[in-house]
């Protein structure tokens, strides 16, 4: 794959920087937004991101989770506090905004960490918005990427100015014609990118990550979507901490969802979420596994208690219970 042969770098420290990104992602689809992020904070979030996606998420402890063998997840407000504020920089809003003519609110965000299995599993694609409630030409929603590393293999692909199709076969280039298939194919181009950049794209435009590829990459991804034509509702659930919202601006609060009238698509539908629907039997296998465990603890609790009440009972004996950590603290 070759890397972007045009330029949609743009330097966030500019004075036109957000009117640059916008006629970028009109001519292109695509811009990317270098020097956006803070470096310390950036420092922060990566050594998150690595403590994060050391364990999995199991029976209440914190970590990753995986909806299939070729990806980590992990919800991204949850990773750090420092998170928000570089995603859900006033400069990104502005550009989505001015580019699509409206207000916007996030739609959804996470944590992705493609392993480099070496497969295709996630192809080439456009969205076509089809849970939108006003369907009008036109821009409707901007995705957003953020590298936590320098990323050339397995980073982000794009085919520049397949948006300004405006999806007109759908999702997938097999249902488009032959002459088209063929633009997608030679037009799509890899965004190499370093640590900290953002990359925003017009989710009409045809575009996934680079595969099959040996490298792993780790990176946020999500997207804003325009208010109006979904109701002013966000397209999933979004978790955050509380406390992290107070260092959000009105505008900020506004667009994570703070006066949104409710979400498209509940958390259990989400795909990323699927692993029970997509996997039953592994499913009720890890369950069976995990109900049998606590069972088998609460017989040893059951079973220590009656010698205690024996102990006490018969011999005068009394033992003192253990407190637990959270008791003590």
């Amino acid at each position: 794959m070759k890397d972007f042969s045009v330029s949609f770098v743009v330097d966030a420290g500019r004075k036109d920087a957000v009117a640059a990104a916008v006629e970028c992602l009109r001519e292109q689809g695509v811009v990317c937004l270098r020097g956006i992020t803070d470096p310390a904070a950036m420092e922060k979030v990566t050594d998150a991101v690595s403590s994060v996606l050391e364990n999995p998420a199991m029976l209440g402890s914190t970590g990753y989770y995986m909806k299939d063998c070729h990806k980590k997840l992990h919800e991204a407000f949850l990773t750090s506090g420092d998170v928000m504020p570089l995603l859900l920089d006033e400069r990104i809003i502005d550009v989505c905004e001015t580019y699509m003519g409206e207000d916007v609110l996030l739609q959804e965000m996470l944590v992705k960490n493609d392993l480099g299995d070496n497969e295709l599993y996630f192809p080439v694609h456009a969205h076509t918005g089809s849970y939108r409630t006003e369907k009008n030409p036109g821009p409707f929603s901007v995705g957003i990427m953020l590298y936590t590393h320098d990323t050339s293999a397995g980073a982000f692909c794009y085919a520049p100015g397949t948006h300004l199709w405006d999806i007109p076969y759908g999702a997938d280039p097999a249902d488009y014609p032959a002459d088209m298939q063929e633009q997608i194919k030679t037009s799509m181009q890899r965004i190499s990118g370093l640590k900290g950049d953002i990359v925003l794209f017009d989710h009409r435009g045809f575009h996934g990550p680079e595969q099959p590829v040996k490298v792993p990459r780790i990176v946020f991804l999500g997207g804003f979507h325009s208010a109006k034509s979904h109701a002013y509702k966000m397209k999933a659930p979004t978790a955050a901490y509380i406390h992290d919202l107070a260092r959000l601006s009105e505008k900020q609060q506004r667009v994570i969802g703070l006066k949104s009238t409710g979400v498209l698509i509940p958390k259990e539908k989400m795909h990323y979420f699927s692993f029970n629907r997509a996997n039953p039997r592994t499913y009720a296998l890890m369950r069976l596994v995990a109900e049998t465990s606590f069972f088998m603890t609460r017989g040893k609790w059951r079973a220590k208690r009656i010698v205690k009440d024996v102990l006490r009972q018969y011999m005068g004996i009394k033992i003192k219970p253990k407190i637990a950590v959270q008791e003590k603290e």
